[in-house]
C-alpha cells in the first residue's frame, strides 16, 4: 500500500539578481517615561515672606479689623450686662439704654439691689392688747437712684437675744405695697401684729432686718 503524499512546503521564488534587499519589519516608536525631577524646596525666608504678604493683603486686614472689634464689642457688652447693678447704681440715667437694648432681646433688666441703699430710718412696737401690737417703721432709699423694695424681716426676742417669733413680708405684702423706691425718699409701714405665742410675756424687744431674697 502506497504512503500518502506530504504536503510541499512552500517556496519563494528566488529575488532576481541585483533586487534590493526587503527592510526589516520596524515597531512605531513609544515615547518612554522619564522620572521628574524633583522640584527643589523653597527656601525658608520665600516661605516667610509670601505669609507674611498674604497677612499684610489690604482685605485681610480689614477683615480681621472687623473681628476684632466685634470681640471687643461683645466683651465690653457682657460686662456691662453683668454688672449693670454696679452701673445702674453709679449712672441711674443708663436705665432706659439697658431697657432699649433689651427689648429685642426679650429680656428684663431688674431693678436695682445696692447693698445697704435702703435702711430702717426708725422703728417702734406698740402693744395694744395683751396679744396685739402695733409695729410702726420708716424706710428711707439712701441712693441717687430708684431702688427695688427689699423683703422686711421681724423677730420678737427675750431678754437673752433668743428668737421667740418671726415673720417676713415681702414688698407685695406691705400694707402699702410697692416694687421700688424712689430716690432719696423714705417709706412709712405700719402692721398690726396677733402674738398669742405660750411665752410672750418673755418678749423683751425685736431685731429688723432688711434683705433682697
Amino acid at each position: 500500500m502506497a504512503a500518502p503524499a506530504q504536503p510541499e512546503a512552500a517556496t519563494q521564488p528566488p529575488a532576481p539578481a541585483g533586487a534590493p534587499e526587503p527592510e526589516p519589519a520596524s515597531w512605531p516608536d513609544e515615547p518612554v517615561s522619564q522620572p521628574q525631577p524633583e522640584p527643589e524646596p523653597e527656601p525658608a525666608f520665600v516661605r516667610q515672606a509670601r505669609r507674611r504678604a498674604r497677612w499684610q493683603h489690604p482685605l485681610v486686614r480689614a477683615v480681621l479689623a472687623a473681628v476684632a472689634l466685634g470681640l471687643t464689642g461683645l466683651l465690653l457688652a457682657q460686662v456691662a450686662w453683668l454688672g449693670r447693678a454696679a452701673v445702674l447704681a453709679r449712672w441711674p440715667q443708663a436705665l432706659p439704654w439697658y431697657e432699649l437694648a433689651c427689648q429685642p432681646l426679650g429680656c428684663t433688666v431688674g431693678r436695682q439691689r445696692p447693698a445697704g441703699a435702703v435702711v430702717v430710718e426708725g422703728s417702734v412696737l406698740l402693744r395694744r392688747a395683751p396679744d396685739r401690737y402695733s409695729f410702726h417703721l420708716v424706710l428711707r432709699n439712701q441712693a441717687d437712684a430708684e431702688v427695688e423694695a427689699p423683703a422686711l424681716e421681724l423677730t420678737l426676742v427675750d431678754a437673752q437675744g433668743e428668737p421667740l417669733a418671726r415673720r417676713v413680708w415681702l414688698p407685695p405684702q406691705w400694707p402699702q405695697p410697692t416694687e421700688r423706691l424712689a430716690a432719696a425718699t423714705e417709706w412709712p409701714l405700719q402692721f398690726e401684729l396677733a402674738f398669742d405665742h405660750p411665752q410672750a410675756s418673755r418678749m423683751n424687744g425685736y431685731r429688723v432686718v432688711l434683705f433682697y431674697p
